[in-house]
């Protein structure tokens, strides 16, 4: 019986006798034990995590070069007296293989690629997820047999960090850097959370030597049986490997539009009428090479189907919101509205989506209105007709005000002489909002894509995204807050569309802007989005 296996941490820290009777100098050595057993230990992940487990009266395992997954009954503890009867300790080890497993015959170990995986961060779940998946994440990479995995613990102790200097991340230059020189190549960090009622896995791919994001990727999934499988899956696609499970649950691709989706869905409580958008692929960004450096490089981005207001949320809409709940936008609660009055704008302490400087009704669309005031309205939405409420992605509001991905400059049109006919902008808006749905639609039936208010979309903003976007789905970068300059940990989000008060450069449709997430203008509103089903 002669092979290697991999075990993560089972010794921890805590004696270097005990580590150096397994693999000599700790670097990746291994020594042979009774009967022939070799066994090869690599840290990889926190020993808290993981001595309970292996050195308990329960089973545990460890994975082979090929990924066979091998059971291990853990007797005794072997960090204590380490200048004692440690070879006996150790040799406690009872692994349990199945019959029918064939035993690998193993190639020389090869140099492999160093990389860090930073413990994922957790948002709107339990905390304990977040851990067992940060060992799932661990377990398959390691299990490409490309790399040699180093967990956050892992970093600190060898770099003498503290556990608060750990605590702030390491997407930083500073960071980054010193990975670098500790020979670590790439760093894997990210977060899983919930969005609505679904779950979210995001995770970003650095490139310690030159000290920047390589690559970012997110997927979702509708319970959390299905976290473990979108964690392979994540990691995976961000590693540039391919997908082996078999079938995976997660909405990777675009679905084909089920014959049973209506052409459009009338909300029962507000009266707010949604649009079907068949989903598919288009090419994202600046296709008329006039845009702004964030727009560039122009990518193929896939949306699979959702629905989408068929106009911008209305004051008459929010009203019934803030009736059913007695919410106060932060407008209400804070220095007022941002305002015109000529070329001069100020806050207003008696401006706010009720009266915000300029005459309204109940059918223009809600201003003064905060990034975090449009998602508090879409949570108050959540569940009516079994379907999901959000704030559109960049990716779907794009692809819907470009009439389903074409080649348009504008919603509706690409000649400038025609926007008139699609928008209210700076030109013919009398600077002020106009009811919705007078001007003509565009080609899905949509109206205002371009004009009248400001669009607030769910993703964070990030100038250099496009350059690292996936293709399906794209949710926005992950933002560390702390990047943006005299303004501390604050995330921007991403606004899209224009206002009345733009020219028609900032109403194109490829257009991408930027706000904190507590801004409010005269000039800012939203649409809703909602679940295909």
């Amino acid at each position: 019986m002669d092979f290697e296996a991999r075990v993560w941490d089972c010794y921890g820290g805590d004696s270097e006798a005990v580590r150096g009777l397994h693999f000599g100098n700790g670097q990746g050595n291994s020594k042979k034990a009774e009967g022939g057993l070799k066994v090869l230990i690599f840290h990889h992940v926190p020993q808290s995590k993981v001595l309970s487990r292996f050195w308990g009266d329960r089973e545990n395992f460890f994975i082979d070069r090929d990924g066979k997954v091998w059971h291990i009954w853990g007797i005794n503890n072997p960090v204590s007296n380490p200048e004692g009867d440690k070879m006996k300790r150790a040799l406690f080890l009872v692994l349990f293989v199945s019959a029918s497993l064939t035993i690998p015959s193993l190639s020389p170990a090869k140099e492999l690629t160093k990389i860090a995986v930073w413990d994922l961060t957790s948002g709107d779940i339990k905390g304990a997820y977040a851990q067992d998946l940060t060992l799932i994440l661990c377990s398959e990479v390691s299990k490409l047999g490309k790399y040699e995995v180093y967990s956050q613990e892992n970093v600190r102790t060898l770099a003498g960090w503290t556990a608060e200097r750990m605590q702030l991340g390491c997407t930083d230059t500073k960071c980054l850097t010193a990975l670098g020189q500790m020979d670590i190549a790439k760093l894997i960090s990210g977060r899983v959370g919930k969005i609505g009622n679904r779950f979210s896995v995001s995770l970003s791919l650095f490139d310690t030597q030159n000290a920047k994001a390589e690559k970012m990727i997110s997927e979702f999934c509708r319970s959390e049986d299905e976290l473990i499988e979108l964690v392979q899956v994540a990691v995976r696609k961000l590693l540039g490997e391919e997908i082996v499970s078999a079938a995976p649950s997660t909405p990777i691709k675009a679905k084909p539009r089920p014959s049973s989706v209506p052409p459009t869905w009338n909300d029962p409580v507000t009266g707010m009428e949604f649009v079907f958008i068949k989903g598919g692929c288009f090419e994202m960004g600046d296709t008329f090479g006039d845009g702004g450096k964030d727009e560039k490089p122009v990518h193929e981005a896939c949306v699979d189907d959702f629905y989408l207001g068929k106009y911008e949320v209305t004051v008459g809409e929010f009203r019934k919101f803030v009736d059913a709940t007695g919410y106060s936008t932060e407008a209400e609660k804070g220095d007022g509205c941002l305002t015109s009055a000529g070329e001069k704008w100020e806050m207003d302490r008696s401006a706010s989506w009720r009266s915000p400087g300029f005459p309204i009704n109940d059918k223009h669309p809600v201003v003064c209105v905060s990034w975090n005031d449009a998602v508090a309205y879409a949570r108050w939405m959540e569940g009516r007709g079994g379907k999901t409420y959000r704030l559109p992605t960049e990716a779907q509001w794009e692809y819907a005000a470009r009439s389903g991905g074409k080649r348009e400059k504008y919603s509706g049109t690409s000649q400038e002489g025609e926007l008139g006919q699609y928008a209210w902008y700076g030109d013919n808006s009398g600077r002020r909002t106009h009811p919705v749905g007078q001007k003509n639609p565009n080609g899905l039936g949509l109206y205002d894509m371009s004009g009248n208010v400001w669009e607030w979309c769910s993703d964070s903003y990030d100038e250099n995204y496009y350059k690292i976007s996936p293709k399906d789905n794209p949710h926005g970068p992950i933002v560390d807050p702390d990047w943006i300059p005299d303004v501390p940990d604050v995330e921007l989000r991403t606004v899209r569309g224009g206002s009345w008060v733009d020219d028609p450069w900032f109403v194109r449709a490829a257009n991408r802007f930027r706000d904190v997430p507590a801004s409010w203008g005269s000039f800012n509103g939203f649409r809703l989005g909602a679940s295909a089903r």
